[in-house]
């Protein structure tokens, strides 16, 4: 299960091993539901028996969790699954752990929602304030994504890179802050893509130049709509991916 989990938890030194197993189990059982709101959160041994951290590292990962809001100390009723309500579904932790345990379609589109009331503000204003050295942080995000083959790691990676300049060339710090949120949310997206064939990029590709050529001379409105547009088409590819991915359960694994 832990291995469809992109990424790892920040650990303290010398803790890598079992408190990000132990996180990181715990987490996925939450958000899957299988430790249910109110539940009491297992000791040691793991949601499911299995292995044992050490109690250093069981304390660490419960004062992870809880600031995350994924659980609370009740007075002797002990360690306990919180509401949800409580959850701090943005953080981008939880956040890739709720993408990593199948989510439904209605968070899918929620998601994006909230790409869709961010993204076109952050490159209207980016178009409008940008500095010489972030457009050329946006320009090299795109030409790596030119160069290196679509749809691999290498690939999302200058993606992600040209999408998060566009945040910090937006002159925000409000916005900024969002970027950890929109960059999960699209690591995510990209890599449930991962099988679509080469040519399928071109689209894509081409809506990314556009967005860059209308940052460049400094059109606001364009950028938006642009960033619209893309937004649209990365959600439409999502869902497509992953209706497939359903109807072939085997490539899930």
């Amino acid at each position: 299960m832990l291995k469809r989990v992109a990424g790892r938890v920040v650990a303290r030194p010398g803790m890598e091993g079992p408190f990000t197993q132990m996180t990181e189990r715990l987490a996925v059982a939450i958000l899957s539901g299988a430790l249910p709101v109110g539940a009491l959160v297992p000791n040691e041994e793991g949601p499911d028996g299995e292995g044992a951290a050490s109690r250093t590292a069981y304390r660490e990962a419960m004062r992870f969790l809880a600031g995350k809001g994924l659980i609370e100390a009740r007075q002797r009723a002990g360690t306990r699954v919180a509401p949800r309500e409580s959850w701090h579904m943005l953080d981008p932790d939880v956040l890739r752990w709720s993408l990593a345990v199948k989510p439904d379609e209605a968070f899918i589109r929620d998601l994006f929602e909230l790409r869709f009331m961010i993204e076109p503000g952050a490159a209207r204003q980016a178009a409008m304030r940008h500095r010489p050295e972030q457009l050329a942080a946006i320009r090299l995000a795109l030409e790596g994504m030119e160069r290196v083959t679509p749809y691999t790691d290498a690939n999302f990676a200058f993606d992600l890179a040209f999408h998060e300049a566009i945040f910090h060339a937006s002159g925000n710090e409000a916005l900024k802050a969002l970027v950890g949120v929109v960059s999960t949310t699209l690591h995510w997206s990209l890599r449930t893509q991962s099988a679509r064939k080469p040519e399928d990029f071109d689209q894509p590709l081409a809506d990314h130049r556009r967005l860059y050529e209308a940052l460049e001379r400094r059109d606001a409105d364009g950028a938006a709509t642009l960033t619209r547009i893309l937004v649209a088409d990365a959600l439409r590819a999502t869902l497509a991916a992953l209706r497939g991915l359903a109807a072939n359960p085997t490539e899930l694994a």
